[in-house]
């Protein structure tokens, strides 16, 4: 491994294929037939060619010729931004499409492996393929024979021309590409001609779709039609609009024969065209390496690694936010008397799989990670631990080592192993530690202790709920709280007078201890320096767009097509501020709602209160009918006012609904206008996205209040954090309400949780990976198990049943509706007024019934006050509650959370997700959550596994391993020899191995399938 470079190290990588350019035998009418200057502006338009472009076929007329000269080329140090030139050979197939009177021929193509000699693939293909072939239908009584040279052709050529009238010659090429043409072998020949030791592993088919497809689906040719295409690895065809190709991939599959298809420039014509094609016009890219193993392994995993288009989502996501993706990890040690740490390692920003036998630095790699990306899990490390690296005797030669995460921005972050979780800064890194996973998935449910397990799934969930939603909280239980405050209130304030007051000033307390103003402060630079760093970079992009942009100013329909652009974009601009607007006012709306709601319920119990008051005092002063307070409720205003902002409302969210449409329908004309730009102008189009992105990038920085990670919602929050100190203030004198609102306040909370879950819970619902894993959302009013301590106060002596009557009053009730509770709560106040609790028998004093140490009001205080009722809400698994499954289960119920429900974007380390599962879940659901989570952040997995590192399909393989008392590292992709090697010896047990238990298998021929 140590001969690979930092890309290849890097594993995969999206770039541009292009597996079909014809080389001046078929460019060269455009010159004349002046084959040097043909070839001088050929090389000079490879050259020419961006960086993305990685791969190159090239095919041409006269078998290897222009391959020939190619290679040369490079070999004297020309093309040097092409990663990989495939030899092509095309050749014409006796298989016809088309109709009698006008037949068309089906190409086949075959690439090479670009390590054989041309000189081989002359011998050993082409000359032994030359006795095979055979003229045209329409030509085959032509006289003409002979062995396959370019005179030859030139003859057969002028005898096909000659044959016909002239009236149609004017159709016909040059003599040469006539009777090239005109040349056709079997299928089956092809295939014999590279069924040898030269050819095994090193060649594959591809099939040109326009003349495959022109074959027909009917009568003996549906097999042989079949039989062309899925004999081939691939299928070419040169996309006018490559918007059609996932259409046309579905397509085929419905067929129900080989879809891989590829969009290649086919290059008839040379890059400075307005031919599509034309040299350069391939929008075909593969996450996989450069090398014809390389091709295999992305025709393989063709859904996951074939993108047509103009630029994978992938690609896209790394641009827009470099800083939540690491180009790199580096371990050194700042003596040259410490060398148990001293690489560094390149990392993929997709799914990456950490490798190597127990003991060789797996789960320190990982906690290096961790720690420079400022992991909150720092106590939970499996190696940077106080019982191992760090232990007393071990501390002071952790000083001397050094872990360095570069972004792909180009920033650092590094500490010292020493160092600690860094409460001042953000956490960049998401770690799963398999210490941590151990303690919340093995839990005592008796003890209660599934709290922990169920707070971890809670803070998952909470990133559904959208950040303008979040009123500036960072957790669940804060965002319930602040929503559930009224209720609250007025559930406390009857069942203790000052106890709302506690809760408030708590609450409030909480949030200014969550929030440190040093430590906001220093977010609040930081973010700053982001904002900078982004509008750097943009003023970089805008000065490179200008340049490309002045290069074509001249073309009037370019001009014209990208002042539409900046049309567009001006009124896509405005309709973003208009939206903005419109949610900062949605949000004053509603938060005016819900404060003056919490005024006017203060309002309405303060008129009870005075109601109450009142009674009292005139009975106290002797029956005086003159109030002693007086108080007055403007409801019609309060009414008035409250339809009037609703009405405002309502206006707002159809106006939204509007600028929404209006967007969408902008997009569309925004995408139809990039793509004509794109089709004539790539490059400057690749550049104005790129300043686009810049420009989204500086706006989602600074963003607004409500966007909680963005410099504007910082100094919101810096702001909320100041004023803290005078809210508290403000709370102190707040009310409570009234004890008959208990239950509808606590059902009042139980749709305010209902509506916080509501996104995760329609996501729960809809994801396939979730719900394959029999996850479901529920939210309930529940009877807790404290019920059954309402009747210790009674005395057994002189009650009979009315105890088990009491316990058993969940079993009686359908539901926890106040139609159902109302009724047995008013029972257990009759039986508490009968004799023995039996309402046959005669009354008596509620006192008689209970013990010493238990007052009437204490029991009916205990059964009122409706503190034995919960609102629960949570997950269950297959049906059972989570704190009913095994540790395995949690811990994949844990793994699936973080991988596929979690919408955060920061990196995510899991270490060992496996631990506890059988295969069969780790492929069937465990790698498809680890695919869907590589679709959004980049993965990093600690495995011994072979179903999440190889059927997985890992991006890039790290294997660790100890060498002479140091850590080591390798890595590249699965698709490189060594690579594949060294996953075969860690995950399958070695190839002997591995081939044991692939022939036990075979020997049971239903398994086959």
């Amino acid at each position: 491994m140590a001969s690979l470079n930092a890309n290849q190290a890097r594993g995969t990588s999206w770039r541009i294929w292009d597996l079909h350019v014809h080389t001046p035998a078929s460019l060269v009418q455009g010159y004349g037939g002046d084959t040097d200057k043909a070839w001088a502006k050929f090389l000079d338009d490879l050259e020419s060619l961006p960086p993305d472009i990685g791969v190159i076929g090239i095919n041409d007329y006269w078998f290897l010729d222009g391959y020939k000269r190619i290679v040369a080329e490079r070999d004297n140090g020309r093309l040097g931004n092409l990663d990989a030139i495939f030899p092509v050979v095309e050749l014409r197939l006796d298989q016809f499409g088309g109709t009698d009177s006008r037949l068309s021929r089906v190409n086949m193509h075959v690439i090479f492996d670009p390590d054989l000699d041309a000189a081989t693939i002359e011998a050993q293909f082409i000359n032994a393929l030359q006795p095979k072939v055979k003229l045209s239908p329409e030509h085959r009584l032509l006289d003409w024979s002979g062995v396959i040279t370019r005179e030859s052709l030139a003859d057969l050529g002028h005898k096909i021309k000659h044959s016909v009238p002239d009236s149609e010659k004017r159709k016909y090429g040059t003599d040469l590409e006539e009777g090239f043409n005109n040349l056709n072998a079997s299928l089956d020949d092809v295939l014999s001609a590279l069924d040898t030791p030269f050819f095994k592993g090193k060649s594959m088919l591809g099939v040109g779709r326009a003349e495959w497809a022109d074959i027909k689906w009917n009568g003996q040719s549906i097999a042989a039609k079949k039989n062309v295409i899925n004999q081939a690895s691939l299928i070419f065809t040169a996309f006018e609009d490559a918007s059609r190709w996932k259409r046309d991939v579905d397509s085929l599959r419905a067929s129900n024969v080989n879809y891989r298809l590829l969009d290649c420039s086919d290059a008839h014509h040379f890059s400075d065209s307005n031919q599509y094609m034309r040299l350069g016009a391939c929008q075909t890219w593969m996450n996989t390496v450069p090398t014809f193993a390389g091709l295999v392994y992305a025709l393989e995993e063709f859904d996951r690694r074939v993108y047509v288009g103009l630029e994978p989502s992938a690609i896209s996501r790394v641009r827009t936010k470099p800083e939540q993706f690491m180009a790199k990890v580096r371990v050194t040690s700042n003596s040259d008397d410490h060398s148990l740490f001293d690489y560094e390692t390149p990392l993929n920003s997709g799914f990456v799989a950490v490798v190597g036998n127990k003991g060789q630095g797996k789960s320190a790699l990982l906690d290096c990670i961790a720690l420079a990306g400022n992991s909150s899990r720092s106590s939970e490390f499996a190696f940077l631990n106080r019982s191992r690296f760090l232990s007393p005797a071990s501390l002071k030669r952790a000083r001397e080592y050094r872990s360095e995460v570069e972004w792909e921005t180009g920033g650092v972050r590094g500490v010292q192993l020493s160092d600690d979780y860094d409460r001042s800064a953000p956490v960049m890194i998401e770690y799963l530690p398999q210490a941590f996973v151990e303690r919340v998935c093995n839990v005592d449910d008796i003890a209660g202790e599934e709290d922990e397990f169920e707070r971890e799934l809670r803070a998952v969930l909470f990133t559904h709920i959208p950040e303008s939603d979040r009123a500036g909280e960072k957790s669940f239980d804060d965002l319930l709280a602040q929503k559930a405050r009224v209720s609250e209130e007025n559930i406390e304030r009857l069942r203790l007078a000052l106890r709302s007051l506690a809760r408030s000033y708590s609450e409030l307390s909480s949030f200014r201890a969550a929030h440190q103003l040093q430590e906001v402060e220093g977010r609040l630079a930081l973010k700053e320096r982001e904002v900078d760093d982004a509008k750097e970079a943009l003023a970089i992009e805008r000065g490179l767009f200008e340049q490309v942009d002045s290069a074509s100013s001249a073309d009037g329909q370019l001009v014209e097509l990208r002042h539409r652009s900046d049309e567009l974009q001006r009124a896509r601009s405005e309709l973003l501020a208009q939206r903005a607007e419109n949610q900062r006012n949605q949000a004053d709306a509603q938060h005016s709602l819900s404060e003056m709601d919490l005024v006017f319920q203060r309002a309405s119990i303060l008129l009870a209160d005075t109601v109450e008051l009142n009674a009292r005092a005139a009975e106290l002063m002797s029956g005086s009918n003159t109030p002693l307070v007086v108080a007055t409720v403007n409801t019609g205003h309060y009414d008035s006012w409250r339809l009037s902002v609703e009405a405002e409302l309502l206006a707002m969210r159809k106006r939204s609904e509007l600028i929404e449409s209006e967007l969408e329908v902008q997009d569309a004309l925004r995408q139809s206008n990039s793509e004509e730009l794109a089709s004539m102008d790539s490059a400057r189009e690749r550049a104005r996205r790129r300043v686009n992105q810049c420009e989204e990038r500086v706006a989602t920085l600074v963003g607004e209040q409500g966007d909680g990670d963005s410099l504007e919602g910082i100094k919101h929050l810096r702001n909320r954090v100041a004023q803290a100190p005078d809210e508290i203030d403000r709370i102190r004198g707040k009310l409570i309400e009234n004890a008959g609102l208990i239950h509808r306040e606590l059902r009042a909370q139980l749709g305010a949780v209902e509506g916080l879950y509501a996104p995760a819970s329609k996501f729960i619902a809809e994801s396939e990976v979730v719900r394959n894993a029999g996850l479901e959302f529920n939210a309930e009013l529940r009877v807790l198990p404290t019920w059954r301590d309402v009747s210790i106060g009674l005395d057994g002596r002189r009650n009979g049943d009315y105890s088990d009557w009491l316990a058993e009053l969940p079993a009686r009730i359908e539901d926890t509706s106040w139609g159902q509770i109302g009724p047995q709560l008013e029972e257990s106040i009759d039986r508490l007024e009968h004799e023995r609790g039996d309402l046959k028998e005669s009354t008596r004093n509620p006192a008689t019934a209970l013990r010493s140490n238990t007052s009437v009001e204490d029991f009916l205080f205990d059964i009122l006050d409706l503190s034995w009722l919960e609102v629960r809400f949570g997950l269950t698994g297959e049906g059972l509650p989570l704190s009913q499954l095994s540790p395995g289960q949690r811990g994949l119920v844990l793994a699936l959370f973080y991988l596929v429900v979690d919408r955060r974007t920061t990196p995510l380390l899991l270490d060992q997700p496996e631990e506890n599962l059988d295969n069969e879940t780790i492929a069937s659901k465990l790698v498809p959550a680890i695919h869907e989570a590589v679709g959004r952040r980049q993965t990093i997995v600690v495995t011994h596994n072979a179903n999440l590192a190889v059927v997985g399909d890992a991006d890039q393989i790290v294997h660790c391993q100890m060498v002479d008392n140091c850590f080591t590292i390798s890595s590249g992709s699965i698709a490189e020899l060594d690579v594949a090697q060294f996953a075969l010896d860690v995950l399958e047990g070695t190839k002997p191995a591995f081939d044991n238990r692939r022939h036990k298998y075979e020997a049971f021929p239903e398994l086959r399938t």
